[in-house]
């Protein structure tokens, strides 16, 4: 026996789709259940699987089989593959590129980031949905025939999966009849042992099209009667092959367990043989050819034969076939000894041809991590003749628990038509659990990813759905595996939770921050102004953040030095001190929003553009570099004690102006702030706010008055901006290193404005234009804010300058958000600029000890088949492409119209060539939509950028030389590939023009 991990093989992840079985966990309950996934068809289903009338009328016609949901479904966009091109693809194909990522998500790896060698080992049925595709000649002659061929032919499956998931390790097609799925596992663990790969896929996939067509039974053949499969009972007289796949994600045992990888099992021990010319014919199995591969495979094991515990047999439950089998295992296992249990799927699932091996280890491996054998189904009576009475053998007709604390041992068996057998030797592993994440000390930052917005719902679906019935895993591991085992795609989600409960509930809710490669990735960040001041603010976050709380230190302690009081009474928790008075606000909110800026930008989330509400700008200011950190405490605590000793005043917020118009063209009252359309700030005169007040009322205006003590951004101020001003002239100021929107102009700050003195001091008496400084940002492609400081108010200003109809597009996080969630609402920051920038560092919100299971990628689905299958008698004419509506497909008969945007514009209604231009440029259309699908006249986007391929473009240049009789060259096609490209070079040469496009 193995004394060490060196040559043993670990899987770490599976992956099926069967009947009624789309992944493991339902194939492993449908075992358990003791249920059989091959059912009854219809004659209406069998005659539109295009079976004649007189076949399927015919007595000895079966009207059984195991049918997979939704085959005709495909995310090509996710693959990178035409419209056209998924058509004709094999479903076989589809399948496994589908459960290939699946695969990898389970095992947490990202193939796009890992540095493992990850070798695919595989294998599928002859592609039956090729009949129909060569059928359809428009596809055929538009495609070409090539592709057609290499899209179905099972030679390209392993590199198929390999090429378009970046996998760079071995990429071996293996093919060996019912064998070949269990050849495949052997044959990875072979490269794995001999270190040509760090990982491997392994498995097989066989579906035949259409689905709902039954079989002739033939008498002596190995087809059921009756369309149900009985392995070793004594009626058993024939299989049932059905449709399915299987996978499995193999490492070296010691490396899966280095890794923290979940083991399923392990394979201790595999071998393959052929029975070379020892039987009765070439389709026959052969009892000395069985022996000797169960044996080999033993013996490489180290296990002794009195350690199998259970054999997952062939067991077609055929007449010839289930007594050689039998025979074989009592010859190889020896009859002495412990109790062995015997069964098989087949009865459940039927005989999945190809993946009949690749089930049955996936199946095994189950056995082993439940320690639980399911019932061999359909067993009625054990047949006598297989000599199983008195002997150590017996078939699993109910269920068996398995010995929790001894290692059991499991033989898998597949043997190929054609004499290629396999066996592999598996046993449980023990695995020391990871220690389970401590209860949330704070909040995780979970993220998430997909190729379309679409999917990207469907991913925060299922997620909810998992963590909602998932009790056992804490956020941090949830946060932990999907920051490390997920491929990275261009849409992106992140939010921070501090719990399961919350997680669900933003989730189901889609209150999460977005983000896309393609799509506006700039952050500013908006500083709050006095009046959002509160006593401790921050005192939360400085507990829990180390940099937080360095930075604050810093500048409590720049401030100190200029003000007559100590900063940190207003700062701690447990504090009553009064933070409304001027001269405090202003050094409070200045000290923990430079510290909370700086903090985030420390963490990676970079501002491209900066701007604050009145006091705000001037933070915003330092940490633009406008001001260094002493001169712009000194500033602050200057300009508060200069407001200070103004005369009192009063402000008093409302909705609209109209009822003031003679108050504010009287000078009584001023405009001290437009926060938005709705929104204005009025300040003045206690008196003339008295007024202004009644009036307020009177008219029905909403308004509020606000608790400050002066009449600030007003006439009033003129004393302390004259003051203010003289303080200015010896500060030292710079142009601003990051982007700063003026409040006072509404514009970017020009290096002049940053640098003057009576840009400063005007900022006191001059009306704050808010919305415009929004405005502006938005301009600039800005949807992504994060406000610095405490509370929400800045937030819900920029909502308001958006509207509902930009609203949607916006997204926006609080630092500090409210007293008791301070963490959260600066996690919730991270989580803004994560979706902006994924490269951006998270760790410290998304580490655990262990990986946990959650759900797989949720591909977004179209429909790409073509049908029916005319290997059946069904007429030509019934061959169609059949899509959703809405995809290219569905308006092929509609001309695409002329027209759209073009690096080179195309020509205007008055240029002489316009008309012409615009009748190639619709031809040209309609060929690259025959080609790739979703392409039109107006399409930009290059003919690789739509899916296309070297040998498509191939078939494309001839088709468009043929059509336009131009010698259009490759070189030409290749630097002008999109529609309208592609239509200059034409014109082009149809006036012997030379190319310049």
């Amino acid at each position: 026996m193995h004394s060490d991990y060196d040559e043993l093989i670990a899987i770490v992840a599976m992956e099926c789709r069967l009947p009624q079985a789309a992944s493991v966990e339902e194939f492993w309950q449908k075992l358990v259940d003791g249920e059989s996934v091959i059912t009854d068809l219809t004659d209406a289903e069998v005659a539109s699987a295009g079976v004649p009338e007189e076949q399927r009328s015919h007595p000895d016609y079966v009207k059984r089989a195991g049918v997979l949901d939704a085959v005709a479904e495909f995310d090509s966009t996710y693959f990178g593959f035409s419209a056209r091109e998924a058509d004709v693809l094999d479903v076989q194909q589809r399948l496994m590129l589908e459960k290939s990522v699946a695969l990898l998500e389970r095992a947490n790896i990202d193939p796009q980031r890992t540095d493992q060698r990850i070798g695919v080992f595989a294998g599928s049925g002859m592609s039956t949905y090729l009949f129909g595709a060569l059928r359809r000649r428009d596809l055929v002659d538009s495609l070409g025939e090539m592709v057609v061929r290499h899209a179905n032919d099972k030679d390209f499956l392993a590199t198929r999966i390999s090429y378009k998931l970046n996998l760079r390790g071995p990429s071996v097609n293996v093919q060996t009849a019912c064998s070949t799925g269990l050849v495949a596992v052997h044959s990875a663990v072979q490269s794995l042992l001999l270190n040509e790969c760090d990982a491997a896929i392994a498995g097989a996939v066989y579906v035949r099209v259409p689905q709902e067509a039954g079989y002739r039974y033939q008498v002596g053949g190995v087809l059921s009667p009756d369309g149900r499969c009985r392995p070793f009972d004594s009626g058993a007289n024939g299989t049932v092959f059905t449709n399915g796949l299987g996978l499995v994600l193999l490492k070296r045992l010691r490396d899966a367990v280095a890794d923290g990888d979940e083991v399923h099992a392990v394979i201790a021990g595999s071998a393959v043989n052929n029975d070379g010319a020892e039987k009765v014919s070439f389709t026959a199995p052969s009892v000395s050819g069985q022996v000797t591969v169960l044996r080999e495979a033993l013996e490489i094991s180290g296990a002794q034969q009195t350690d199998i515990t259970y054999i997952e047999a062939h067991g077609t439950g055929t007449a010839l076939g289930d007594p050689v089998e039998i025979e074989a295992i009592k010859q190889a296992y020896g009859l002495d000894g412990a109790p062995c249990g015997i069964g098989s799927l087949k009865g459940n699932f039927g005989h999945v041809n190809i993946a009949a091996g690749i089930v049955g280890l996936i199946k095994a491996a189950l056995v082993l991590k439940h320690k639980y054998v399911p019932p061999t189904v359909n067993v009625r009576e054990v047949n006598p003749a297989l000599g199983l009475d008195g002997s150590r053998y017996f078939v699993v007709t109910e269920g068996l628990p398995l010995d929790q604390d001894t290692t059991a041992w499991i033989g898998v068996s597949a043997f190929g038509m054609g004499g290629t057998n396999g066996h592999v030797v598996l046993r449980s592993f023990e695995q020391a659990p990871a220690a389970p994440a401590a209860p949330a000390d704070g909040p995780r930052i979970l993220t998430f990813s997909a190729k379309s917005e679409k999917a990207l719902r469907r991913q925060a679906a299922a997620l909810a759905k998992h963590l909602a019935a998932d009790g056992d895993a804490a956020p941090a591991e949830y946060a932990h595996t999907l920051r490390t085992g997920r491929t990275r795609h261009p849409h992106r989600a992140a939010l921070a939770v501090v719990d399961r409960a919350e997680a669900v509930s933003r989730l189901k809710a889609e209150r999460y921050h977005v983000g896309s490669e393609s799509g506006p990735h700039d952050i500013a960040f908006v500083f709050a102004g006095q009046g959002t001041q509160r006593t401790a603010m921050g005192s939360v976050l400085a507990v829990k953040n180390e940099t937080f709380a360095r930075r604050l230190d810093e500048a409590v302690a720049a401030v100190n030095d200029h003000v007559a009081f100590d900063l940190w009474k207003f700062l701690v928790a447990d504090g009553e001190a009064d933070a409304t008075d001027t001269s405090v606000a202003q050094p409070l909110l200045f000290a923990v929003e430079y510290a909370l800026a700086t903090t985030l930008i420390y963490c990676g989330v970079s501002p491209r553009y900066l701007f604050g509400h009145s006091l705000g700008e001037v933070v915003a200011a330092a940490v633009a570099g406008v001001f260094d950190l002493r001169t712009a405490a000194e500033l602050v605590a200057t300009r508060a004690r200069v407001m200070a000793r103004c005369a009192p005043g009063a402000m008093l917020a409302v909705d609209r102006l109209d009822p003031f118009a003679d108050l504010i063209s009287a000078e009584a009252l001023v405009v001290a702030a437009r926060n938005s359309p709705q929104q204005f700030v009025l300040s003045g005169a206690h008196e003339s706010m008295e007024t202004a007040t009644a009036r307020a009322a009177e008219a029905g205006v909403h308004h509020q008055k606000l608790a400050t003590s002066h009449a600030f951004h007003s006439p009033l101020m003129q004393d302390a901006a004259d003051d203010f001003l003289e303080f200015l002239r010896a500060c030292d100021m710079r142009a601003p290193r990051i982007p700063v929107v003026s409040n006072i102009t509404g514009r970017l700050l020009t290096e002049y404005e940053a640098r003057s003195p009576h840009y400063w001091a005007e900022h006191l008496v001059r009306s704050i234009n808010f919305a415009d400084s929004v405005e502006t940002l938005r301009q600039l492609g800005v949807s992504r804010y994060i406000e610095i400081g405490s509370g929400r108010s800045m937030s819900n200003l920029v909502r308001a300058n958006y509207g509902s109809d930009l609203e949607p597009t916006l997204e926006l996080a609080q630092t500090l958000g409210e007293p008791d969630h301070e963490e959260e609402s600066f996690a919730d920051a991270i989580a803004l600029g994560w979706a902006a920038d994924p490269e951006l560092p998270i760790d410290h919100y998304a580490s655990a000890a262990r990986l946990v299971s959650l759900p797989t990628y949720a591909f977004e689905k179209d429909i790409h088949w073509v049908e029916p299958n005319l290997g059946f008698g069904a007429e030509p004419s019934a061959c169609e492409v059949r899509t959703r509506p809405g995809t290219p497909a569905a308006r092929e008969e509609e001309p695409p119209e002329a027209g759209g945007r073009s690096q080179d514009a195309a020509p205007e209604p008055g240029d002489g060539l316009h008309e012409a231009t615009a009748e190639i440029r619709q031809v040209v259309g309609t060929i690259f939509e025959s080609f790739v699908g979703g392409a039109d006249a107006a399409d930009e986007r290059g003919f690789f950028e739509l899916g296309g391929n070297s040998l498509m473009a191939i078939q494309l240049i001839n088709k468009l030389r043929t059509t336009f009789e131009v010698d259009i060259s490759v070189q030409d096609f290749y630097e002008h590939s999109s529609v309208l490209g592609s239509t200059k070079v034409i014109t082009a040469l149809l006036l012997g023009e030379p190319v310049h496009v």
